[in-house]
Formats: structure tokens, sequence, C-alpha cells
């Protein structure tokens, strides 16, 4: 799944390696020649008008069906712009889709080739998307708090709305099975549904003492959720029974930053191959590396085991594991801006591999394009914006409540003082 927030992105595909920055996205095939193998560009424009698309050979081939506008649900908050919120694609690689700023949910088949299936309108500006496992569905978490699910082999169908929050959903996980939908919030709550019967609440993870944005499932053992917010910790967590196992705080990697504020996690991914876990707080030049050390017997157990940060050179953008464990970092430096890590145990941090034959190729194709990232550049992210402003009421009415008090004494001197002397003359 992917969450908004972010400046340049990269989606692992199996086959595809999908590069993202502002309102575009260029797919290189991984295993082929390394070229591009299709690429789209937003263009935003008043609700009703065609939208058009520029890009490769096979952007141009369906370019046709990608100017359709299909109509779906909506409302709301008026046009906003054309950069790409959130990304996800389901896990059989079939299907990629990528939800827009100015409300749109757009949908592309990718097998046996790339082409556009559907663009729908949605409620509200998303904040998260993720497949069903099965691929059936596409769910979409919003500004409001409401997670709508989208048909995949419908591709003209309206949302259905599934759940709401009362504050803002940052980020949404899927149970393997499908069995569970897993939302986290800005009012620092978790909540575990059942799915598709989402109004079934199963129970929540509470512990996080700010807003949360991140969450990481994992599928072995089961049972295990690892979740980062701005609270500046990663907790790990048994969700079927809401009990915190451990609390990592990241103050001691972020001597670097200069705010006073707690460190913010901005995006948090695991590889379940060699349980190593990867978190990068947003403004640190680095990665913050971990591994998951778990017992199942005789009760679920976990902790995270401090590793070396991986230095970066630049600002990091994105991170993001494959389905062969190897990370890849997307940042802000010029002709080196996606490199590709793998973990041995016997290296620290990381060994990087991106000079090695099965990445060069590609690796050099995407540093050689420096000019595709210069809309992720002077990006700022928003989550200084998302902090709660705590006001207080009491002092201002204890202080006027004061004044009150102060004139009514003093009302009641100057009345005392009046009686005083009209008793006084009445006395000579």
């Amino acid at each position: 799944n992917g969450t908004s927030f972010k400046m340049a992105s990269l989606q692992c595909m199996k086959k595809y390696l999908v590069v993202e920055s502002g309102n575009s996205f260029k797919v290189y095939d991984r295993y082929g020649q390394n070229d591009v193998v299709y690429s789209h560009s937003i263009v935003c424009g008043p609700k009703g008008e065609e939208k058009k698309s520029k890009g490769s050979k096979a952007t141009e081939e369906t370019s046709e069906k990608d100017e359709e506008k299909v109509k779906g649900e909506g409302g709301g908050e008026g046009q906003g712009s054309d950069k790409i919120l959130a990304r996800g694609c389901s896990v059989s690689d079939e299907y990629f889709a990528v939800a827009t700023d100015n409300k749109e949910l757009i949908l592309w088949q990718t097998k046996p080739a790339w082409k556009h299936v559907s663009t729908r309108t949605v409620a509200r500006r998303c904040t998260a998307l993720a497949f069903t496992f099965k691929g059936d569905a596409i769910l979409i978490a919003d500004k409001s708090g409401d997670v709508y699910s989208f048909s995949v082999s419908d591709p003209e169908a309206s949302g259905t709305l599934l759940l709401g929050h009362l504050s803002m959903l940052l980020d949404i996980a899927v149970k393997y099975d499908d069995s569970f939908l897993i939302t986290c919030d800005r009012d620092e709550k978790i909540r575990i549904s059942h799915y598709p019967n989402t109004f079934s609440i199963y129970g929540y993870c509470l512990g996080h003492t700010e807003y949360i944005t991140a969450l990481c499932l994992s599928p072995n053992p089961k049972g295990i959720l690892l979740s980062g917010g701005a609270d500046g910790t990663v907790r790990v967590w048994d969700w079927l029974n809401g009990r915190e196992l451990h609390v990592e705080h990241l103050d001691k990697f972020c001597g670097d930053l200069k705010d006073d504020r707690p460190p913010v996690v901005s995006k948090l991914v695991c590889s379940w191959i060699g349980k190593l876990v990867a978190v990068l707080v947003d403004g640190l030049d680095s990665v913050i590396l971990f591994k998951l050390h778990t017992e199942v017997t005789p009760h679920l157990d976990a902790q995270l085991i401090q590793s070396e940060p991986l230095p970066c050179e630049g600002k990091v953008w994105d991170i993001g594991f494959d389905f062969e464990g190897y990370l890849w970092v997307a940042q802000a430096v010029k002709g080196n801006t996606v490199q590709v890590y793998r973990y041995i145990p016997s290296c620290r941090p990381l060994q990087c591999v991106s000079s090695q034959e099965q990445f060069t190729q590609l690796t050099t194709a995407i540093n050689s394009d420096w000019d595709f990232f210069q809309d992720s550049l002077h990006e700022e992210t928003m989550y200084s914006g998302l902090y709660k402003k705590h006001f207080d009421n009491l002092t201002p009415y204890f202080e006027r409540k004061e004044e009150r008090m102060k004139g009514r004494k003093r009302k009641d001197n100057k009345t005392e003082e009046g009686s005083k002397k009209v008793r006084s003359e009445e006395v000579i």
C-alpha cells in the first residue's frame, strides 16, 4: 500500500519498478531491457473536461482509453492539483492504482501490457490506498476519516462506504486472508475491524501519544503489527489481543533534526525474509534499521533489536522492500537518486548492490533522468499541520470571572458607603 505526504516515491512490484514524482510516474521493467515500458502524467482540469496523458510508446497506444472519464461518487472540497497522493498495486501485480489531489482514483491493468482501465471520482482526498489480497477491491482512506471500497472487476462502479473514524485516517493495512482491516488516525488510535463486515469492530491498539502515520502487518508470525507516528516511537503489537509488546524511541537516531518535537515516522516497511524493519523519519538523511525478534511460545512476544542506521547522501524521499528482500531507497541526490541495498548478517549496515549486473542498467537509467524528479525537490510534507492545537479555555475564563468578582466587590463597597452617608445625614 502507499500513503500520501511524500515527495518522489517508489513502488516495488514483482516485475516492475514504478518511480513517481509530482504528477507523473514511469514504469521500468526490472528483468527486461530496463526501459520505460509505460509512463503517465496527470493533467488537472475542470471537472467534465478530458484529461490528457503523455509518455512512452506504450502510453500512446492506449491514449484513447486514457482520456476517458468514468463517472463516480463525488462531492466535497473543490478542485485540487494534479499531484499523486497515494499509490498501490495488487498482490498478483495485475493491477496498479493511484489517487490524485483532484479526488480521482485511476486504475491500470499491467498484464499482458499496461492499459488504463478506469478513472473514478472519490468523495474526499485520499490519504492511503491498498488492494485486498484477493485483488478484487481497492480500499481508499480519506481525510474525513472514511474508508471506501472500489470494485476492480466493475471499473465503473462507485465506491462503497465501509467504515468511518472521527478524525483523518493516515494509513490502512489488510490481513493476508482479507479477514481484518486495520486503520490508524490522527487521534492516536489503531482500530481493527472485521472485513468485509467492517461495522463489526474487533478491537483497538492504544498507546501512541500523537497521530499515527504508518502501519505494517506481519504475515509470519501471525498477529504482529508494527506502527509508527509523530510521538517519535515505533511500536510492536499483538494486535489480535490489543497488547503492546515493544516500544522503540527514535530520538537517539535523530540528533541532527532541528525540531523540538519528537521525530515523525513517515514510512515503515518490513522485509519478512530476514525480519528486517526499515524506518524513515521525516527530515532525516538516513534510514533507521532494526531486526525484529519474535517468539511464539509460550506466548507471542516480539522486540526490535537495534541495527546500524543506513546513512544517505541527501534527503530521503522514500524506501521500499521488494519481494526478494532488497531495500530500494529514493533520495534527493542528482546522479544517485535511486540505490539498492541488500542485508547480509556480516555486513553492517547494508551492502549497496546498485552496481551489480542485475541492477546497474536499471539504476543508471533512473539516475540519469534527474529532470523527472524536479517537481519533488521543493515539496514540503504536511506532517507539521497534523498536530493538534491545544486551546486553554479555562485561564481566560477564570481571569474574566476574577474581574467580574472585583467589579462586583467595588460596586458593593460603593453601595455600602452611600448607605452610611444617607444614614448619617438622617441622624443630623
